[in-house]
């Protein structure tokens, strides 16, 4: 909308509070309340945070080694402005709207460290080759009681029965996501106790990455209107399923008119060879957190080896369709990734694949877990030593982004090296 179809908007609606938001480094969405009064004010303008949001981990912790805001030069502002086009009524919150804002440096230009950032400038690339991706999401999360613990136990996945137990809270996930102008495929029980899958519609990259924020979001904070949490943190119980994010993607023309994939095409192949050989440098992109890579184990569902198939689920990236519907399922992100982080990573994945024509190696028909082929990373300290290398992150994410990544992602590993963990004393406490 412009400004002035947000004003009528407003007053029809008795909009009273603008939430202006945006994900920080980790995807978390963070932001202002503003009231409407104020917010139309600096519609144009914006308004001004701290950039802290991109130089801190998941629980707001800073550190002195990143050049883009630190202690020395004070933690400075930059200009949040609204992006006006993805405004919209918060359903499930009467009198609230919601508009994604990007940030701007004290130059004028676009922050690079943003991840919405970041994903733009890939997708620049792609229109340069006169391309357009489309990109799916899927991903899972655990429904727990007030306790933590899920709402119900067992596995019973895809169960028509057991969803329904959960559909006082899932149902108003539902209509709420789509009310709030999000197109969804389905939610549907996993294969975890109350563990749950949501799929938004096939859409254009950058939609897609802004939806699959506000999803996680209002999904969490409809699970607490109820007394309940929502988590989609990647490996909760060493025991149980994990949660996983898959990215689906193809490219179309620019006018959307066709899907330029097909088993036997060329582009698709060098899209899919680009997506093999970037998987183990790429691999922090997608799991970015310690707990990610608890969920990469043998028969698990979660890929553990480098290898394609045809819908084979075993495998680290899958072919599937057919006609405009072929695409190709990345299947090594975790829930806990940043949506923006990984689907650029995907997309520059292919990209790159298509500039170098490469082609893919052989296909795996057979249980991937038993292939000859190149491991996964096994921890967040291997990921990231994959991708200090990575000279392909650095020219299509850009070097001062990967930089930065890097330092929070080894702090995180220095925090885990030093913490003292309930496993460790449950082994040792009273026999060493």
């Amino acid at each position: 909308m412009e400004l002035d179809e947000i004003k009528k908007y407003i007053a029809k609606y008795n909009i009273h509070t603008v939430e202006v938001g945006l994900a920080d480094i980790n995807g978390v969405l963070r932001g202002k309340r503003l009231p409407a009064r104020h917010f139309l004010k600096i519609a144009d303008t914006g308004t001004a945070m701290a950039k802290a949001p991109f130089v801190w981990d998941i629980q707001c912790g800073v550190y002195d080694d990143t050049d883009l805001a630190n202690p020395a030069n004070g933690f400075p502002d930059m200009a949040v402005k609204p992006d006006l086009s993805t405004f919209r009524k918060i359903p499930w919150r009467e009198g609230s709207a919601f508009v994604f804002a990007d940030v701007f440096g004290e130059d004028g230009n676009a922050l690079a460290a943003s991840p919405r950032e970041v994903l733009k400038k890939v997708l620049k690339r792609a229109t340069n080759l006169g391309v357009r991706p489309l990109i799916g999401s899927e991903l899972e999360f655990y429904l727990l009681n007030g306790d933590k613990q899920p709402m119900f136990q067992g596995i019973q996945c895809y169960s028509l029965y057991k969803g329904a137990e959960l559909e006082f809270v899932i149902g108003e996930m539902r209509t709420g996501l789509e009310n709030f102008g999000i197109e969804l495929e389905a939610f549907h029980i996993e294969y975890g106790p109350a563990q749950i899958e949501v799929i938004p519609e096939y859409c254009d990259a950058l939609k897609m990455a802004d939806n699959t924020v506000l999803i996680k979001n209002a999904i969490k904070e409809i699970a607490r209107k109820h007394g309940l949490y929502a988590t989609f943190m990647a490996k909760p119980w060493a025991e149980e399923s994990g949660n996983g994010y898959h990215v689906h993607q193809s490219l179309w023309d620019l006018d959307l008119k066709d899907n330029l994939f097909s088993i036997d095409s060329e582009l698709a192949q060098n899209y899919l060879a680009g997506l093999v050989h970037t998987s183990q440098e790429f691999m922090a992109f997608g799991s970015p957190s310690i707990n990610s890579y608890k969920r990469f184990r043998e028969n698990s569902f979660a890929p553990t080896k480098v290898t394609w198939g045809r819908d084979n689920r075993m495998v680290s990236t899958r072919s599937l369709g057919a006609g405009k519907a072929y695409r190709f399922e990345h299947r090594i992100g975790s829930a806990d990734a940043n949506p923006y982080i990984i689907i650029a990573a995907s997309i520059a994945a292919g990209l790159y694949g298509i500039e170098h024509k490469l082609l893919p190696p052989d296909i795996t028909d057979e249980n991937a877990y038993l292939a000859n082929a190149k491991q996964l990373p096994g921890t967040l300290r291997q990921s990231l030593n994959y991708l200090a290398e990575s000279e392909i992150a650095k020219e299509y994410l850009g070097e001062p982004f990967v930089r930065l990544f890097l330092t929070l992602g080894r702090h995180e590993v220095e925090l885990y090296d030093i913490a003292v963990t309930d496993w460790e004393r449950d082994r040792y406490l009273e026999m060493a």
